[in-house]
């Protein structure tokens, strides 16, 4: 009877190490994994953010591999030239606004030329969508 409640106790103890142990790797493993973690203000690469757009415009236009490299370049580009000013033009909020407006219509003009008629109105009827959705993710944030 005592050396079955010593092996009890062994078998607890272990348990207990053991799980202690898989709990630390766990936690360490998600802790440590620096390729997913941004440091505040840090924006992502403009070539990874073209790829991801270009990535969901082929899944929902079926885009052809010529539409897909001018998107992709156009999207760097058009990346780029917003981070500059972003970083170097630390305007009042209405201008900011006034350059924001005249960009979007610079790359809606842009889209034209790069879709077909059918795309076009495709992307813009998923971006009405996404703009949505975002609004209504933004009124359950913020009880009013």
């Amino acid at each position: 009877y005592r050396r079955q409640r010593q092996m009890c106790i062994r078998d607890r103890a272990m348990r207990k190490i053991l799980l202690l142990f898989s709990l630390f790797v766990f936690l360490f493993s998600c802790h440590s994994n620096p390729q997913q973690r941004r440091e505040p203000g840090e924006r992502m690469d403009p070539e990874k953010v073209a790829d991801r757009m270009v990535e969901r415009m082929n899944e929902e236009l079926k885009l052809t591999d010529q539409q897909q490299k001018e998107l992709k370049t156009w999207f760097v580009d058009s990346f780029k030239k917003r981070g500059e000013s972003v970083r170097k033009n630390k305007k009042s909020r209405e201008e900011m606004r006034a350059e924001m407006k005249k960009s979007r219509e610079e790359n809606e003009a842009q889209l034209k030329k790069i879709l077909t008629e059918e795309q076009f109105k495709q992307y813009r009827e998923n971006e009405a969508k996404r703009q949505q959705e975002r609004r209504e993710q933004g009124d359950r944030r913020s009880p009013r």
